[in-house]
């Protein structure tokens, strides 16, 4: 018997003992259950608990929080690390345009924006010309040297400029851009090289928030403050331990936000989270890689009204192979080790609550393949993935190196085991390779490796997959992978602006990557868990790791952080 298979028996227990501890109804999202490994629950369902009421909102108090990784650099335009993003974007630096969040908006929906800095905006007929009218009084915090300052256009263009010239890890989602100008301080015009019909849904993504021309000037170092003109400021960073925002004063949106202070404790143990959840010494836990289905019975058993929330995940985890390395240069061993991967199986056994093959991309997201078809292209066979082997040379099996890393928390560690003991029953010995997060990920950029288990970067628009991970000269293209052919397919997608003629394109390019590429070989979306406590109102998240949410949020009197 396979080593990962004898834990299925506990989750299930788990799972049935969360049944039986109540729970809440509600939970936004569209309903996809199937047998076939496609999502089995809402993209958001309340597990357990009863979701507070949403207001009247009321003002003060400190929000504890817990993430399982620091941000190894601050610096948005030079590190595509989510932990980065999540530290201070939404929090600290705005956008020119976001996503709505809310009640009634499916969780994960990447359909409609609104303004954030920007107050409107509009397109030419054509989908070349792009004007954003900016708020007016908005300010910078007032940290040195920006000294809370007006913010204008300048500062956009002097975002985009930096991502375009270091280039940025954004510079595929700024390629499409060939000026962007400021007639006056409270208009941008960009003038595209292409039309883009998905231009104002690329610009609402984390990866494109706004930073003051300050810091592209080098006059403070970004990679260690961040200084914005978003609802908190980051006024202590203490590494690989806690970060502390305060309410920023100045902010542009009138009574928010209603917080006083958020405080973001780095604890990658789930015993010590669960443990400081139980006490109260903890208000939220968002983070995909600590809460686990195991946990949770005990949870409720102590804390009846904790809330627990099931949600599709936009991030995936994934198998990476370095094509400059044999044998993955060679299309049929890529494919053999998809197929002797039991993603269906890591899925059940770790997402109970439910979870989605992915493809290319996301399943969930616009014209990507469907669970289904995946399964019947790429499916889990040790005996096809043995042929495949040989037929590449290899009827004995081979050595390689798995590199993956601890900061992601135990359970992707277990799940890094879990691929390593799917190889081996293909005769691959797969040794594992665990590094700290800063220099897993660094290892990885710089194509030192030969194959990695982890967590790819969420994305919210197809186009940010497909220039960033699959594009020849992709800024996340960390594998040696790409063709001539490949990147004039996810060119020509850019210019369809018809939305139902670009989710062909987008479906047959996904079909082209999965018979042609496969690389990397990502898992699943897991519902993943966040806790909330009882008094922690008006949290409506989303899986981008810029967490502007946050400005919503309010506690009640009975919180700790209101005492």
């Amino acid at each position: 018997m396979r080593m990962h298979v004898t834990k299925v028996g506990a989750v299930f227990t788990a799972v049935a003992l969360i049944a039986g501890c109540g729970g809440g109804s509600g939970g936004s999202g569209d309903d996809s259950g199937s047998a076939d490994g496609t999502a089995k629950v809402k993209t958001e369902s309340v597990v357990s608990g009863v979701m507070p009421t949403d207001g009247p909102a009321e003002d003060g108090g400190t929000l504890t929080i817990q993430e399982a990784t620091d941000a190894a650099t601050l610096d948005i335009q030079k590190s595509a690390a989510a932990a980065g993003f999540s530290a201070v974007v939404g929090r600290v630096y705005s956008k020119l345009l976001d996503f709505d969040t809310g009640k009634d908006v499916p969780y994960g929906s990447t359909v409609a924006v609104h303004g954030d800095l920007a107050e409107s905006y509009e397109h030419s007929k054509d989908g070349l010309t792009w004007t954003f009218k900016l708020r007016k009084g908005v300010k910078w915090q007032n940290i040195a040297p920006v000294n809370g300052r007006l913010f204008t256009s300048a500062d956009v263009v002097c975002t985009i400029n930096r991502i375009q010239t270091l280039p940025g890890i954004q510079k595929n989602l700024t390629d499409v851009i060939k000026t962007v100008d400021a007639p006056d301080d409270s208009t941008v015009v960009f003038n595209l090289s292409i039309p883009f019909g998905g231009f104002d849904t690329t610009l609402a993504t984390y990866f494109m928030a706004i930073v003051p021309c300050e810091g592209t000037r080098g006059e403070f170092d970004m990679s260690q403050q961040a200084i914005g003109t978003g609802p908190f400021i980051l006024k202590d960073w203490k590494r690989k331990q806690e970060r502390t925002y305060i309410k920023n004063p100045d902010y542009f949106v009138k009574g928010k936000p209603h917080l006083d202070q958020i405080r973001t404790i780095i604890q990658s143990d789930p015993a010590a989270t669960v443990a400081a959840f139980r006490t109260g010494d903890l208000d939220y836990t968002g983070s995909q890689t600590t809460i686990s289905t195991e946990l949770v019975p005990a949870i409720v058993t102590t804390n009846p009204d904790a809330v627990v929330r099931a949600q599709l995940s936009l991030a995936t985890t994934q198998v990476t192979f370095n094509q400059a390395v044999k044998p993955f240069d060679d299309y049929r061993v890529r494919k053999a080790f998809a197929m002797a991967w039991d993603r269906a199986g890591m899925g059940e056994t770790y997402y109970p609550n439910g979870f989605a093959l992915a493809g290319a991309y996301p399943s969930t997201m616009f014209g990507a393949m469907s669970s289904k078809e995946l399964t019947d292209l790429v499916p889990f066979d040790p005996a096809a993935a043995k042929k495949l082997l040989a037929d590449a040379g290899y009827p004995n099996g081979l050595d390689v190196e798995l590199l993956t890393t601890d900061g992601y928390g135990p359970i992707y560690l277990n799940q890094a085991q879990w691929v390593q003991q799917d190889l081996k029953d293909i005769g691959v010995n797969a040794s594992l390779k665990v590094q700290d997060y800063a220099t897993y990920i660094s290892t990885f950029q710089a194509k030192n490796y030969t194959m990695t288990y982890g967590i790819s970067t969420g994305a919210s628009e197809p186009d940010e997959w497909l220039e960033a991970v699959y594009k020849s000269d992709g800024p996340r293209n960390w594998f040696n992978s790409g063709t001539p052919e490949l990147d004039k397919k996810i060119a020509a997608q850019r210019g369809i602006i018809d939305r139902d003629e670009r989710a062909k394109a987008l479906h047959e390019l996904s079909l082209y990557i999965t018979e042609n590429v496969l690389n990397p070989v990502l898992s699943f979306q897991g519902s993943t868990l966040q806790l909330q406590q009882p008094y922690v109102h008006n949290l409506w998240n989303n899986p981008q790791a810029g967490p502007s949410y946050f400005t919503d949020v309010w506690l009640d009197k009975k919180a700790p952080g209101r005492k």
